[in-house]
């Protein structure tokens, strides 16, 4: 067992006693990997309604939600997909999550607010893909490098009018190398990082984005993404974010695809240089393909660029919003739930016997509606 899942072990003891609705987690051990039952997952969560029909499970509780199919590696949390890091099982008793996907996914993005040393973000760094002699990808209408860069100026504008300090690794078509925007970004306290790019492949469509994978995870990057360290699982710095990562590409993701009506091709990990040894909340976004005939010529037009660019300053103050909620009187556009006290949460070692911080009954989750 790699270090990455001891902190993710769940105790069988999680109830509060004199609180009646508290409900425990129920390890089940299979080939070596703890797991839980979706069962557990929607009583742990209050999660109204279970279903399971056609390998399909449903759990819903008013406007929050998970879809999942079993054998596969997706699961829709309030309606964005997220690939896990491990294969949804069925058995003839319970259908399972792998502990390790409730932790780093499924909790940090019901209850974003929940997520320890999570800091009210400041400063936004902006990072426009490519630049100088590195184009990126292209199509009859323009350049990647061009594309981002202008997307990153409206999100820059708008983020600016929000209150937030913006920095860019690039402001203009200047060749930067990857070294060098984990650097700069990492100059910055209170920040958040975001590299936008466009994508190109076979047959692709859609916006999708990531997140750094966990310690001992390989990447799950989509077949048109190409990196280096695909197959490497060790630790790095950007690691000590797992669940803001997680929680800003989620939110970041969500209002992209509510602003842009575009297609959902999910929140993924992969280890990209940027986001490896980055030492703030980072995601890397792929804001569509220029290679399709429809969304390339939709990428080209102002209107799009600048969709995007006010989507991605959204998601932010989303994320923003979540991760440091606390009063009741916060305004967020997302499902509230009203959850149980735990002594732990999913996400913490067995031994660790600290209650979590009081927290307002109602707490925001990241939801495809966010921002709306």
């Amino acid at each position: 067992m790699h270090r990455g899942i001891l902190p993710l072990l769940l105790s069988l003891a999680l109830s509060i006693s004199n609180s009646a609705d508290a409900t425990e987690w129920n390890i089940i051990k299979h080939q070596g990997r703890d797991y839980v039952s979706f069962e557990n997952v929607a009583a742990f969560y209050r999660f109204a309604e279970y279903s399971h029909a056609n390998r399909t499970i449903s759990l819903r509780a008013n406007r929050r939600g998970i879809r999942a199919q079993v054998g596969t590696s997706e699961i829709f949390i309030n309606g964005v997909r997220f690939f896990t890091h491990h294969p949804l099982l069925e058995r003839p008793d319970a259908n399972l999550v792998s502990a390790l996907d409730v932790g780093k996914i499924i909790e940090p993005v019901l209850r974003p607010s929940r997520i320890r040393d999570a800091q009210r973000v400041e400063t936004v760094v902006l990072d426009p893909g490519h630049g100088g002699t590195d184009q990126g990808t292209a199509n009859q209408w323009g350049s990647e490098k061009n594309f981002a860069l202008e997307a990153a100026r409206t999100t820059r504008e708008q983020l600016l009018q929000a209150g937030f300090k913006v920095e860019m690794t690039r402001s203009d078509d200047t060749a930067i190398s990857l070294e060098d925007r984990v650097e700069f970004a990492n100059r910055f306290q209170n920040a958040v990082f975001i590299s936008i790019h466009f994508n190109t492949g076979s047959g692709g469509a859609g916006v999708e984005s990531y997140a750094l994978p966990p310690e001992g995870m390989a990447s799950n990057a989509s077949s048109s993404e190409h990196h280096p360290s695909a197959t490497d699982a060790a630790a790095d710095e950007g690691n000590a974010q797992d669940r803001q990562n997680i929680a800003l590409a989620a939110a970041v993701h969500a209002s992209v695809l509510s602003h842009l009506s575009a297609f959902d091709r999910g929140v993924r990990h992969a280890r990209f240089k940027v986001l490896r040894q980055i030492r703030i909340p980072a995601l890397l976004l792929e804001a569509g393909f220029l290679n399709d005939p429809a969304e390339g010529q939709r990428i080209a037009t102002t209107q799009y660029r600048q969709q995007l660019g006010a989507a991605i300053a959204q998601g932010v103050q989303n994320y923003n919003t979540a991760v440091n909620y606390r009063s009741p009187n916060a305004t967020f556009a997302v499902v509230r739930t009203n959850l149980p006290p735990h002594k732990q949460s999913i996400t913490e070692p067995l031994q660790a016997e600290m209650p979590a911080a009081p927290r307002a009954s109602e707490e925001p989750s990241i939801s495809v509606h966010a921002g709306e």
